[in-house]
């Protein structure tokens, strides 16, 4: 049967990405019309949610604030259409009208000799789960990933729900997925599965299981609980690299453990073995010679139908603005250090708008300890420039400087602000620079103050940071949101990490942290999550330390001292790193 081929299928989408996206997703219209412009998310609606990246017409990548990013066009579109990858690679490879690849098969040459007795099959025992005997019949779809976080919880994190169980997985593409079911419980407790581990999900399917359920009168008073037969699907967690013990039936109707080693999605066990002739190679003569990349012919797209006149526009309208970018990246790095040296320290006369903001948000924190890192200034008149590069004016703005491990300048973030000490009113307060060509943000961080006695904060963020700062006396730095949160280097000297991590609606503060913890863990280091009690509000996506010291103050903490002795006493009972 022929078959798509996966780089030949990308190497025709690429720079062909708004052509092919509008005809597999027209739900998308609204975005690619506006490229790189926050517009409604096409699968949970809201106002300005989801943006396809600039250069989307190359990559066909997007990200939407709760549902997290898509890297190419390939996950956009098993994303928005519910589709497996080898649907959409047909997908995109039909609209493109590639060639599809015909298989090739060996034949074995004939024996000059009487085939050797077969040998008798080696009899595989199926692995049993919950009593269950798990076959290539029962065993059903596996998913594979990294686990981000885990949990009770209102089925889809509706409260209107009732509670069940979810796992946050993240496959090796990126693509990230929630799976719900209360069995998950029990599979992830006994596979020991952590933050951070490689799992393998399986559904074996549903089985009848007895629940009790609540009664209740007309006034919707509980009245009494009554059993109740219903089905619920059953799960398997494995760990990657990790022994699983398995169980065969002996013949005396005992059992006996067996182990197996989890190297990748799990394998069914079938009952037979079948034993294939050794491929024979090919004649010399009809062996495919090998082309390099300079000598491969390019793959071009025949376009199942002719992309609208708008589409061809915008195409065109992207590729300059392209070029545009490529000629601002290349003296970006003198810009931003340009634009930090203008800036004025905290210390000076005229920053009375950061200050304002800084005290409407019960920020108050030692200036001068926080200077000693030099990550955040004053700008009294930074322009702002809308999405289509007009400037809609000037503002005082609060500028923090992103440093990397090395505490190397990456690039700037900015607050823009009223006199009053007010967010702007402008279309997005809050704005990142790019980042220069050759450097990178991941690992990076706004360092408010150094770490104290080998102990560190890290927030999302810079609000957040300062408040948890206050509060304890411990330095937090931010890390401006959560995706770079995951990737955060922690300095030379640093033993233990406070998390002073976002609690959302969606999870994502929670999920982020426990990436970042998972993975500093692994090299020694305490990490621990502090996540706010308070209640999220009906209306709001969530909150953040910063509420919980406007709304509290100091008591919605963890008491300073405590916190301290509490560190000293577990690096005292499980020695120092």
């Amino acid at each position: 049967m022929s078959y798509y081929k996966a780089d030949t299928v990308r190497e025709a989408a690429n720079g062909n990405w708004l052509f092919i996206l509008a005809a597999l997703a027209p739900h998308l219209e609204p975005a690619l019309r506006k490229p790189g412009r926050h517009v409604s998310c096409p699968i949970h609606g809201g106002k300005d949610g989801f943006r396809l990246f600039k250069d989307a017409h190359l990559t066909g990548g997007g990200v939407c604030n709760t549902c997290g990013a898509n890297h190419d066009g390939f996950e956009l579109l098993m994303w928005l259409n519910n589709w497996d990858f080898k649907q959409c690679l047909s997908e995109v490879g039909d609209y493109l009208g590639v060639e599809k690849e015909q298989p090739q098969y060996q034949q074995a040459a004939a024996p000059t000799r009487a085939p050797a007795q077969a040998k008798a099959p080696v009899q595989q025992e199926p692995m049993k789960v919950n009593n269950k005997i798990l076959d290539s019949k029962n065993r059903k779809k596996s998913i594979a990933g990294t686990l981000i976080a885990h949990g009770k919880a209102p089925y889809e994190h509706n409260e209107d729900n009732e509670l069940s169980y979810f796992a946050f997985i993240r496959d090796k593409s990126g693509l990230e997925r929630t799976i719900w079911g209360v069995d998950l419980e029990r599979a992830i407790g006994e596979s020991e599965a952590k933050y951070g581990d490689e799992i393998v999900m399986t559904n074996l399917g549903r089985e009848p299981v007895t629940v009790v359920v609540e009664v209740k009168d007309e006034q919707g008073n509980v009245v009494r609980e009554q059993p109740m037969q219903t089905h619920r699907n059953t799960w398997l967690v494995e760990r990657r690299g990790a022994t699983v013990t398995q169980f065969r039936a002996r013949s005396n109707g005992g059992v006996e453990p067996v182990s197996h080693h989890v190297e990748s999605a799990p394998v069914v066990m079938v009952n037979r073995t079948v034993e294939a002739p050794a491929p024979q190679a090919q004649p010399a003569a009809t062996q495919p010679e090998e082309q390099s990349s300079e000598n491969k012919p390019k793959v071009v797209p025949m376009f199942r139908e002719q992309p609208k006149p708008w589409l061809l526009e915008l195409q065109e309208e992207m590729e300059k603005r392209m070029e545009r970018e490529r000629a601002y990246s290349a003296r970006l790095r003198e810009k931003i250090e340009k634009v930090w040296n203008e800036c004025l320290p905290f210390s000076s006369h005229v920053t009375e708008p950061m200050r304002l903001y800084f005290k409407n948000r019960e920020l108050l924190f030692k200036v001068d300890e926080v200077e000693k890192t030099d990550c955040l200034r004053f700008n009294p008149a930074m322009a702002y420039y809308d999405e289509d590069g007009n400037e809609v004016g000037k503002f005082p703005a609060i500028v923090c400087a992103i440093r990397d491990v090395e505490g190397n300048l990456v690039t700037l973030h900015r607050t823009y602000l009223t006199q009053n000490g007010k967010k702007a009113k402008v279309g997005n307060a809050k704005k990142m620079m790019p980042i220069p060509e050759g450097l990178d943000v991941n690992g990076a961080a706004i360092r408010l103050g150094e770490p104290t006695e080998g102990i560190l904060g890290v927030a999302e963020g810079l609000e957040t940071a300062l408040s948890a700062y206050r509060v304890t006396q411990i330095p937090v730095w931010s890390t401006v949101n959560a995706t770079l949160m995951e990737s955060f280097e922690v300095p030379e000297g640093v033993h233990t990490v406070l998390i002073w991590a976002d609690k959302d609606k969606s999870v994502t503060g929670e999920k982020s942290a426990n990436v970042l913890k998972a993975k500093l863990e692994k090299r020694g280091i305490r990490v621990y999550v502090l996540l706010p009690k308070l209640p999220i509000p009906p209306r709001a996506k969530g909150i953040d330390w910063n509420d919980v010291l406007m709304s509290q103050g100091s008591l919605g903490f963890p008491n300073a001292r405590y916190l301290r002795d509490f560190i000293a006493r577990r690096r005292a009972e499980y020695g120092r790193h």
